[in-house]
């Protein structure tokens, strides 16, 4: 029979008014074991605030003018169009008033439809019409999309509406993320025990509702038959971090060392002829790089096929690579082909995962890394050539194979010297592990005494007015966060009031006052407590001059509190922004509380070297 819209409403009611993590994936997992197969899929997708996997689409974001159009159509009971013109301004008038008094676009329908009775609908029938709104474009479609919406509101329950209305506008604010989804999915398929098993599943296809349904289909054992497909983004494999040639050769021997690029990490499927190129972030780029999209067909033809490179922007007159702030230009939606001319773009290949319809995550780095420049040749760019064929777009990225840490010091000092970041080492017998932060993969960047030169990648969770003319500007600091792989949360460590122009400030101003929530977020764990909570979304870059032990922040508490039997955290120094919110990045791949160990722990150990090193005259 299915789910009538009501009961989904009513445990969305139950969600948004708890606090804690684990009892709101009991709600939700128990609400995913009540539904069938034809909704599991669904209704997740509508948890995560979407009508489709994140990665096929954005959320509906639909227009607040569009919403209060709607609503005046129910609250006059004709089309906005019959209205009259003074009539019309008038509603409109009325119901912005009761908006910005109550806040809440979900709030103002609920008010609005007070009187509606309890609604026959099915979600799957609101489900279905919000997926014929979303498809709406063109000509009339405005008026089109007003007058579905009246309509469906029309016959919703007070407090479904208000869940329905927020949806629409992309706020749906129930304070739950892909970790609660995955921890509820384990509940309906088997108990919490079982996460791991919807985690490792999650990381290769980033489709939790395909997830739910290979679920409610063949239980959790159907999930170990999940293999990679073209088109599913697998979830990016991540680097750990160490300090020193010889601590990488002393963790995992004989290894891999490449150049660490500073371009766009891409995700390339190919399958039939079709290609699509995902970011870190899951995101589609595929329209924004047409030169590689070319280059990837006339290399694969009709074979399948995913790979991973990094994309950096070329000095067509001299071939060296761009600096981050030149490549970056080219994610864009408009004048795509003009800008591939100014700025073309070099794929350097660093990795297989899927070739003609086999797996390769789990073979070895070794022979994955063989296969890559079996495909793409061992040449390794150098000079952009002119007139260079289509395919000369892709090559192998440059590396070399070493058990000698001398040989790792050498290579990280030349390619610094070239102006890279830094380097990575690669174990050879490692796999391929999707989603994952672990020694496979290490990161060694540029670092010196004293003070941080890596940047961190943190999440805002709440912001504060400010004083004087940032008092002006809506805005005048951020409350951010780590990402605490073990709880699944949020973890405060800086304030941070400086490194962004007056624009800027105004701009994140607008964008935190549309995520602001009454309470804390669930998975945030934070003493410090800002004016306004935001729901953790946005990632900035920022810089610090050190990192230090501190009894307000709770990055790291725990980790301290089971090492050192001392509830302190970390906390950063001077912290500035380098960056606008990163597009490119999710929340889940900011920086984690164990980089923020390391890091502190290198920091120390250089501080200490340091001493031992100055003259005793000058120690004294």
């Amino acid at each position: 029979m299915g789910f009538c819209i009501d009961e989904i409403s009513e445990d969305f009611s139950k969600m948004e008014a708890i606090k804690g993590r684990t009892e709101l994936a009991g709600i939700l997992g128990n609400l995913f074991l009540r539904c069938d197969e034809e909704e599991i899929a669904p209704l997740v997708y509508v948890v995560q605030g979407q009508l489709s996997p994140p990665f096929r689409g954005e959320p509906m974001g639909m227009a607040s003018r569009l919403l209060i159009r709607a609503l005046s159509e129910v609250k006059a009971k004709k089309t906005f169009s019959d209205l009259n013109p003074e009539e019309a301004k008038k509603m409109e008038k009325s119901l912005d008033v009761m908006l910005a008094h109550l806040g809440d676009p979900g709030a103002l329908a609920q008010e609005v439809l007070s009187q509606n009775s309890p609604s026959r609908l099915s979600f799957l029938d609101v489900f279905r019409i919000l997926e014929r709104l979303s498809q709406m474009e063109g000509e009339g479609s405005q008026v089109d999309k007003v007058s579905e919406l009246a309509t469906l509101l029309s016959r919703l329950s007070p407090l479904s509406a208000r869940f329905v209305a927020r949806f629409v506008m992309g706020k749906l604010r129930l304070g739950v993320g892909d970790s609660t989804i995955i921890e509820a999915l384990a509940v309906s398929g088997g108990g919490r025990a079982t996460k791991s098993i919807v985690e490792k599943a999650y990381n290769i296809c980033s489709d939790l509702g395909l997830v739910g349904r290979k679920i409610k289909q063949g239980g959790l054992e159907s999930l170990s038959s999940l293999e990679p497909s073209p088109g599913f983004p697998i979830r990016v494999a991540l680097c750990e971090r160490l300090s020193s040639g010889e601590d990488i050769i002393a963790k995992i021997g004989r290894c891999s060392i490449e150049s660490k690029y500073d371009g766009f990490r891409c995700q390339i499927h190919i399958i039939a002829g079709k290609v699509e190129i995902f970011s870190r972030n899951l995101d589609s780029m595929t329209s924004m790089f047409p030169e590689i999209v070319r280059a990837t067909k006339e290399i694969f033809g009709n074979r399948s096929a995913i790979f991973e490179g990094e994309a950096l922007g070329i000095d067509p007159e001299t071939g060296t690579y761009q600096p981050f702030q030149v490549t970056i230009t080219r994610k864009r939606k408009h004048n795509v082909l003009e800008k591939s001319l100014e700025i073309p773009l070099r794929l350097l290949v660093f990795d297989l995962l899927y070739l003609d319809g086999v797996s390769w995550m789990e073979r070895p780095f070794f022979e994955r890394r063989a296969k890559v420049e079996t495909l793409f040749g061992a040449e390794k760019f150098d000079i952009l050539e002119v007139e260079r064929p289509p395919a000369g777009v892709i090559g192998s990225s440059r590396l070399i194979f070493t058990d000698e840490a001398s040989k790792v010091n050498e290579f990280f000092e030349e390619v610094v010297e070239e102006g890279f970041e830094g380097i990575i080492a690669k174990r050879l017998d490692g796999i391929y592990t999707a989603g994952s932060r672990n020694f496979n993969w290490i990161k060694l960047k540029k670092s010196y005494q004293g003070k941080i030169s890596d940047t961190l990648d943190l999440v805002i969770i709440g912001y504060y007015l400010g004083k004087g003319q940032r008092l002006k500007l809506g805005i005048g600091a951020i409350l951010a966060a780590v990402w605490d792989r073990d709880s699944k949360s949020f973890a405060s460590i800086a304030r941070i009031g400086s490194g962004l122009t007056e624009e800027k400030w105004m701009m994140l101003s607008a964008m935190l006052r549309e995520i602001v929530v009454p309470e804390r977020p669930v998975d945030v764990m934070s003493d410090v407590v800002p004016d306004f909570w935001v729901l953790p979304r946005f990632v900035v870059t920022v810089r610090a001059d050190e990192i230090s032990r501190s009894s307000m922040h709770a990055a790291g508490r725990d980790y301290l509190s089971n090492t050192e039997g001392t509830p302190e955290g970390y906390a950063l120094r001077f912290p500035r922004m380098v960056s606008f919110v990163r597009a490119d990045k999710k929340p889940e791949d900011a920086t984690e509380v164990s980089e923020i160990v390391s890091l502190f722990d290198l920091q120390r150990s250089l501080s200490q070297r340091s001493q031992r090193e100055k003259p005793s005259s000058v120690r004294k």
